[in-house]
Parts: C-alpha cells; sequence; structure tokens
C-alpha cells in the first residue's frame, strides 16, 4: 500500500491553528493522487513559502464549498515553465469559491466563478477583485474551461468533503492584456486592435499632472481598472470599412462611437448582462436582450449579436459582436453621473461565493447562464477607472486620482 509523505508537507503550510485539520488535508490529496494529479500535490507542498498559500490552504479546510479545477499529470509535463513558475498563484487561480452543482451551462451560455488570483502582476480587475475563471460546455458534451489557448476539458469530476475537484486536460493560463489575448483567444479582433492602434487621444495622468497622447489601444491594454467592451470582430468592421475610413479622420466622432461600445469601471460578464441597461462611456444607453437566437446589446439604432461572450483579460472583460454599434450620440452629464456612481462602487467589494451573475435568492438548481437572474446595474462593483465628461479642471478640482477616459476626449490615469 502507498503511503504518501504529502499530508505532513502540507500540514506544515497550515496556521498551527488549523493543524487539527491535517486529517482533511490528507484526505484530500490522496484523492487528488487518485484522481491522477499527484503532480499537483507535490507543487501544492511549495504553498507553504507564502503567506497566501497558507491562508489558502486553511480556506480550503475552513467547510465552505469550493471548486478546485485540478491539473492532471500529463498537463503538467506539457505546461510552458513560466507558468508553473510561481504556483502560489498558479493554484489561487484554479480555485473557485462557491457551490456550482446545480450549474451547467450550454456554450453560448457561460459559468463564471471568482477564483482567490489577485497578484496584480496578474490581476488589475475594478476594487482589487480576484480574477474569474469561465466555463461552459461545449457541443462534444464535454465542460471546456474557456480563454485558453485550447480549451482545457474536465475529465474526470470528484469531491472530497467541501471540495469539488474537477480534473482538467491542461494547466490554466491567466487572462492576459488586449493585445496578448487577441493572437490566442480570439483572431476576430485584428482589425479592431488596429482600429485602436489608430486612435490618439490626450492623456491626463493625474499622480503626475502630466498631459501627453496615447493610443486608446495602449488605455485598454493597462490604463482602466475595470471595463467591458463590446468588440466588433472582424467581419463586423469589414462591413463598414469605407465608412470607417472617413472615421479615421475625424477621431472626436470615431472616439464617441467606441465610447458607445465600452462599460467603464466595471467588468460585466454574460450572465449579468440579461435584462440590464448600462450607461456607456459616452452616456448612452446599452441595453440587453435574449431570445432563442442569442444574446443581443443595442446602442442607439444598432443592435448586435454577442458570438462570442465573456474573453477574459487581466483587467476586464470582451464580449465579441457581429456589427458595429454605429451611435454618435453622446451624453456627457449621463457619463459624469455614471463614472462617480462607479467610483462610489469600487469602494465596497464583496465576496462573491456563487456563480457571478446569479441572484443571492435564486437557487442553484435549475439555474442556467441565459436565465440567471442578475443584480440591479446600480449595484454591481465597479473599479477605480471612470469616465468622465469634465474638462481638466474640474477632474483636479474634484480631486479625481481614477483611471479612464472622458467623454470630451480626455483619458485620465491616476
Amino acid at each position: 500500500m502507498k503511503v504518501s509523505i504529502l499530508p505532513y508537507v502540507l500540514l506544515a503550510a497550515v496556521p498551527s491553528a488549523l493543524a487539527q485539520n491535517w486529517t482533511f488535508l490528507e484526505g484530500l490529496i490522496n484523492t487528488l493522487e487518485g484522481a491522477g494529479c499527484t503532480t499537483l500535490t507535490g507543487a501544492a507542498s511549495q504553498l507553504n513559502s507564502s503567506d497566501q498559500g497558507k491562508s489558502l490552504l486553511a480556506t480550503l479546510s475552513s467547510g465552505e464549498p469550493y471548486v478546485l479545477f485540478a491539473p492532471d499529470n500529463t498537463a503538467f509535463s506539457n505546461a510552458p515553465s513560466n507558468l508553473t513558475s510561481d504556483i502560489t498563484d498558479l493554484f489561487a487561480y484554479h480555485v473557485v469559491s462557491g457551490n456550482f452543482s446545480g450549474v451547467a451551462t450550454t456554450y453560448p451560455n457561460v459559468t463564471l466563478g471568482r477564483t482567490f488570483l489577485n497578484d496584480t502582476q496578474y490581476v488589475q480587475l475594478e476594487g482589487n477583485k480576484s480574477q474569474v475563471l469561465a466555463w461552459a460546455i461545449r457541443s462534444d458534451g464535454k465542460t471546456h474551461v474557456l480563454n485558453q489557448v485550447n480549451d482545457s476539458t474536465v475529465t474526470n469530476t470528484t469531491t472530497y468533503g467541501n471540495v469539488t475537484i474537477n480534473v482538467v486536460s491542461s494547466v490554466l493560463a491567466y487572462p492576459a492584456s488586449f493585445t496578448n489575448s487577441v493572437p490566442y483567444v480570439n483572431s476576430s479582433l485584428t482589425s479592431l486592435e488596429s482600429t485602436l492602434t489608430n486612435v490618439s487621444v490626450p492623456f491626463y495622468n493625474s499622480s503626475t499632472g502630466s498631459l501627453s497622447n496615447a493610443s486608446v489601444l495602449d488605455v485598454v491594454n493597462s490604463g482602466l481598472r475595470g471595463f467591458t467592451l463590446f468588440a466588433p470582430n472582424n467581419s463586423a468592421l469589414a462591413a463598414i470599412q469605407n465608412g470607417l475610413a472617413t472615421l479615421e479622420s475625424n477621431t472626436s466622432l470615431l472616439q464617441i462611437i467606441l465610447d458607445n461600445h465600452l462599460i467603464n469601471g466595471t467588468s460585466v460578464y454574460s450572465p449579468e448582462l440579461v435584462g440590464q441597461s448600462f450607461v456607456s462611456a459616452a452616456g448612452e444607453a446599452l441595453t440587453f436582450a435574449i431570445n432563442e437566437t442569442g444574446q443581443y446589446v443595442t446602442s442607439g439604432n444598432t443592435t448586435a449579436q454577442i458570438v462570442q461572450p465573456d474573453v477574459l483579460l487581466r483587467n476586464g472583460v470582451v464580449h465579441v459582436i457581429d456589427r458595429v454599434l454605429v451611435n454618435t450620440e453622446e451624453n456627457a452629464s449621463a457619463a459624469s453621473s455614471a463614472a462617480a456612481s462607479a467610483t462610489s462602487a469600487a469602494a465596497h467589494s464583496t465576496t462573491e461565493t456563487r456563480p457571478i451573475g446569479y441572484s443571492q435568492t435564486a437557487t442553484l438548481d435549475g439555474a442556467s447562464g441565459a436565465g440567471a437572474s442578475s443584480t440591479s446595474a446600480s449595484k454591481k462593483s465597479s473599479a477605480t477607472s471612470v469616465l468622465m465628461g469634465a474638462t481638466i479642471g474640474q477632474m483636479v478640482a474634484a480631486g479625481l486620482t481614477a483611471l479612464g477616459i472622458a467623454v470630451g476626449g480626455l483619458m485620465t490615469f491616476g
């Protein structure tokens, strides 16, 4: 009979107050080994090198429900070394908080959960929120973890106590920037990337008091902390190519159109969109509907279908759409009000313990990614990135130290 020494190694990683839980940890390790995840258990022994790792191990043994996405041995052998070099962060991204036992969404409906990864080297979401993980059942009947170079599939599911263990076929990579995600997660956004590169706007750094120009792409990549972008795919941009060429000579108008594709200050995932209305970065309404053919977003007189939801980024989320939302209207007052609400909401971070977008009162049994209740738009958490329709003087007078884009053409970074 094989006797594993790993439970005793892991025991040293747990705060002394929880040392009595070594039996739980031993059982978890034995369950992982039985599921073909011995490399993961070996890597987990390194968690005792950081306070975050010790805390994570203690949390897993707390009795609350968690989901562990456990890469099998083959997954680790195929993983690039840069992905597995920081075991604490890697392990944190593979653990999701909450009970997902009654949730099974079929793509393009998506299930999302909040992980424990909040290292600012990899995550810049609003309110210092941890990164999320997205998964869904594909047409092959298997559960796929999304936003990977190649979807990672769940090959086996087992449980140990309060922990549901989903064995997966690859080590899960963290969401990256927009530029670093486009070639790997969605090549259909290359035309949009080029368009964002070509639009340059005034950029105000409220920390240094300096003003310079920056491309919208640079802002999307690293300037915003928490945003939702409805990104037209290559076909959508090709359909308005002639008009787009004209617009590129009118950057003010083009920026308004781009701003009407953006919800600034908060990352709104697809289950949270259903039946809701949000204020865009240009101060216009973005409304959402769903039917048997898919999920749709409307701005002004244009409606587009969301053809790929929940492309996760390190600092926000992208939903790919099949039409450009050609809305040239703006409402600076509405944008300013929404920005103020976003700043206020960012200060009130809450811990999510269930699928993102599901009502706190809804039962998980029978919940679906498409029809789940979502919280009010006014209650959604937002980031320190805000979109203001004010002048530089008004921003400084208000003491804003936020990241964002001003509707009037000014981008501010704190």
